[in-house]
């Protein structure tokens, strides 16, 4: 994807703040586009294109480069730090998005 349609994502996802954070609460910044750094951030799938994903802006995602290498092509189930997430599909609205899968307490 080239700069300025990353940068129109920025500005749908984050309208013209500098700085954002990704799903994993990573720190980027709009102007460090796929730059390797501590800010940098790259446009990806929740589902991969590898795995049938759409390319609409439903299945779009901002992340953190380091957060895209974690979660590669997995789907539907990832881990990012050793937090396990999982990407929903809403069939309605034709949309991703992803949780964070909470865990079973057996304390009751």
């Amino acid at each position: 994807m080239d700069r300025s349609e990353a940068l129109k994502i920025w500005e749908h996802e984050f309208g013209d703040l500098d700085y954002a954070y990704d799903f994993v609460g990573r720190k980027i910044k709009r102007e460090d586009y796929d730059v390797e750094n501590q800010v940098g951030w790259i446009v990806g799938y929740m589902r991969p294109l590898s795995q049938n994903g759409p390319t609409h802006i439903g299945n779009i995602i901002i992340m953190h480069h380091h957060t895209a290498r974690e979660k590669g092509d997995s789907y539907p189930y990832f881990k990012v730090e050793e937090v396990e997430y999982v990407v929903r599909y809403v069939e309605k609205g034709d949309y991703y998005f992803i949780e964070k899968v909470q865990e079973d307490d057996d304390e009751d």
